[in-house]
């Protein structure tokens, strides 16, 4: 990681500092999509707290790259901020891929219980943080995972052959194949183009993502799995990260977790709205027996190393004690 230049010095008189600091953050999503509005949001704060000596410059709708490239190009300071899943660090670790491990949190209670309420997703952020180089700020709830596709799915037999594309994480090849599917890795910004085309049957993801891309203009069928509970977070480099001055990493961790907080908050709100838009926009919504989808899941967990087996553990049974 190139050495900051210029390194910052804080000036005695308070929170400014003495050569101003531009972060360049990425998204995939929109300017008007609630996960680039947490960007804004943290992006005023920050510099609201600093006296406007640290920029936060937002990139939209993968202007910089795709989820893959914006976290890679971290590493080589070309950008300093992705708000993404967790689970796309697992190329860099693999022990990243539990963000994205199917039915491990419940729900939105449950999420808040991991990543509020327990030290569980404190402890699991700095482990990754140790292994894999990247640092993490802040958890914000993206809602249940589901099937947007282009024929009735009703029971878990159902989805034998089927096409389905999948972030391009081990997690989600190892699921839809124990499932019957066959996953097919693809950047999230060509999905629509493929299944308007017939390359893939569907395409998992929340209802937010999928109204944002307008799924329902290419497939019929939404199939309610809810089969991750997936979150959003900042990643940094680690070794920027921990260059920077002291009062700045605080800055950013405090405005970057209050920044998640409000968007799981708001996509709370947002969530409820979502079935009837399909709805009013054609998409037939079909619920599955979900517990066959867990059962047939189950066995699953063998396949990993033990240290990736105790975090399941860990994350399963945060707030029992």
């Amino acid at each position: 990681m190139p050495a900051l230049v210029g390194l910052l010095t804080m000036l005695a008189s308070g929170h400014a500092v003495a050569q101003s600091i531009t972060l360049q953050a990425a998204t995939i999503a929109p300017p008007d999509n609630i996960w680039s509005k947490v960007g804004d949001r943290y992006a005023e704060k920050v510099a609201e707290r600093t006296g406007g000596d640290v920029i936060i410059q937002m990139s939209y709708s993968g202007v910089l790259g795709s989820a893959e490239e914006t976290i890679e190009a971290l590493q080589f300071g070309t950008t300093n901020i992705v708000i993404q899943e967790v689970g796309h660090l697992d190329n860099y670790e693999p022990l990243a891929g539990l963000g994205s491990y199917p039915y491990l949190i419940r729900d939105y209670e449950h999420f808040r219980v991991v990543t509020e309420k327990t030290d569980v997703g404190k402890a699991f952020h700095d482990e990754l943080e140790e292994r894999s180089g990247f640092k993490l700020v802040g958890a914000g709830f993206r809602g249940p995972r589901e099937m947007a596709v282009n024929k009735r799915i009703e029971s878990v037999d159902d989805l034998a052959g089927l096409k389905l594309r999948v972030p391009n994480q081990q997690i989600f090849r190892d699921t839809w194949t124990a499932l019957g599917a066959s996953p097919t890795p693809m950047p999230s910004l060509e999905v629509y183009t493929a299944m308007q085309q017939g390359i893939i049957d569907g395409a998992e993801n929340p209802l937010e993502a999928q109204i944002r891309s307008k799924y329902y203009e290419a497939v019929p069928y939404v199939i309610m799995t809810g089969h991750v509970n997936a979150y959003y977070t900042f990643i940094f480099d680690s070794a920027y990260f921990r260059g920077l001055p002291e009062e700045v990493q605080q800055i950013l961790i405090e405005e970057g977790e209050a920044a998640m907080k409000w968007g799981s908050e708001q996509m709370q709100k947002l969530i409820v709205t979502y079935e009837d838009y399909l709805t009013e926009r054609g998409v037939e919504i079909i619920r599955p027996d979900v517990e066959a989808f867990r059962a047939r899941l189950e066995p699953m967990k063998a396949n990993y190393p033990a240290d990736f087996q105790e975090w399941i553990d860990r994350f399963q049974r945060a707030g029992e004690d």
